[in-house]
């Protein structure tokens, strides 16, 4: 490519011109803070002692008179730029001193090459700032950066990019090559890119309502009050939340025209709040789950505005799915799982009369771990729907009601 002998030439001149200029120190000084630039600073010494510092480096010394003219520079003009070039003996000294924040553009070097299809070129090569880059233009037009961001080189349509994160090679005809370190290279089609298919990446929010499937356990002995009534089941529909934080990645599986197959996977943390539409509260009591009554002092029931059980899991989903362009209708359709570990539980009542609120923590007989099936639907101009169904009972077996958590809603970001 042009652009890697534009490098090679960029490198010869930074050689030829530290050879001819053995003696020469090039200085930059920051005339509001009363810094040298570019230079591993002490903040516990001052500019007189680091002058001192990079002229001893040197072979130099930094004599009273010559000190005396660096603070008269520094302290004249101040909101303009200016320049010292000294001769201390075979050795040439250069102190620019420039206004905090302003652009320095050292002295600009401009080379002809000649090439056998496009003739002669000019080529230049000059600092774009406070030595945060190094830029690199042919005929006027920038081809190569070089700074703190990375090497950057840019030939017609070919392009080249390596920084903190990898290397992404363009071809010209569309094609690109990413070589993420640490990892295996992938290369990124021209058609797929065009199709700008669905991608099941990046941080993702879900945001539905719980419902509990299954029924209360029959009755035998007649007691009060009841573990367990037939209605314990019931929530308040909107007061019964599920709210889910996901960070999701996605492999290529396989490619088609116009769809692709990948498999998306990631880690979520999940809260489910199941509102009851009652007052009787869930309680451990010995070995067992049941739902009780708050019962005031003559034993009567309390009414309560809110009674909740929340539990919070952390899961690992697993999502085969399909994705197709954008610009369909439907964008995605996924059919997968999940394996979840319970975090924590607890319940939260508020008294209808007094506003007393309680909140009691216990793992109530909770499974600690379980897992199910989920469902993805993305459709264009639209949030993205979900449905998750837990295949374990929500509290463990012979230890609670054989109760099943679902959720649904939608996915947003």
């Amino acid at each position: 490519m042009r652009a890697l002998l534009i490098i090679i030439l960029f490198g010869l001149t930074q050689q030829l011109w530290a050879n001819n200029n053995p003696d020469s120190l090039l200085l930059k000084i920051d005339k509001r803070n009363q810094t040298i630039i570019g230079g591993n600073q002490d903040k516990n010494k001052s500019l007189r002692e680091e002058l001192e510092k990079v002229f001893q480096s040197k072979g130099l010394v930094l004599s009273d008179s010559l000190w005396q003219v660096v603070r008269g520079v520094i302290r004249t003009n101040t909101e303009g730029d200016s320049s010292l070039s000294v001769q201390i003996g075979n050795s040439k000294v250069k102190i620019g001193v420039i206004k905090s924040g302003a652009t320095y553009t050292g002295p600009e070097k401009t080379f002809k090459m000649t090439y056998p299809n496009d003739g002669e070129k000019r080529i230049n090569i000059k600092n774009d700032s406070l030595g945060k880059a190094l830029v690199i233009h042919s005929d006027g037009k920038e081809e190569v950066r070089v700074g703190w961001n990375g090497i950057h080189v840019k030939d017609g349509k070919e392009e080249v990019h390596v920084d903190w994160n990898g290397v992404q090679v363009k071809e010209a005809n569309g094609e690109e090559t990413k070589v993420i370190w640490g990892q295996d290279s992938a290369k990124v089609h021209p058609k797929e890119k065009h199709l700008n298919l669905y991608e099941r990446k990046g941080m993702n929010l879900y945001l539905g309502l719980n419902g509990l499937s299954g029924k209360m356990p029959e009755q035998v002995i007649a007691i009060y009050p009841s573990p367990y009534l037939a209605t314990d089941s019931e929530l308040k529909p909107t007061g019964s939340r599920f709210v889910s934080l996901e960070f999701a990645r996605s492999a290529t599986i396989a490619r088609g025209k116009k769809s692709a197959f990948k498999l998306g996977y990631g880690i979520s943390f999940d809260w489910y709040n199941f509102m009851f539409d009652h007052n009787r509260v869930v309680t451990k009591t010995g070995s067992s789950t049941t739902f009780q009554p708050i019962l005031d002092a003559q034993g009567n029931e309390i009414q309560l505005s809110k009674n909740k059980l929340t539990v919070s899991y952390i899961t690992l989903p697993i999502m085969p799915h399909f994705a197709f362009s954008k610009q369909s209708a439907i964008q995605m359709i996924g059919f997968g799982g999940y394996v979840s570990y319970r975090m924590d539980s607890w319940t939260k009542t508020i008294e209808e009369k007094t506003e007393n609120l309680k909140r009691t923590g216990s793992n109530y007989n909770i499974s600690q771990v379980r897992y199910g099936i989920k469902a993805e639907v993305a459709l264009r101009h639209f949030p993205d729907l979900f449905f998750n169904y837990d295949l374990t009972p929500l509290f463990e077996k012979g230890l609670g009601p054989q109760l099943t958590a679902f959720s649904f809603g939608i996915k947003l970001f």
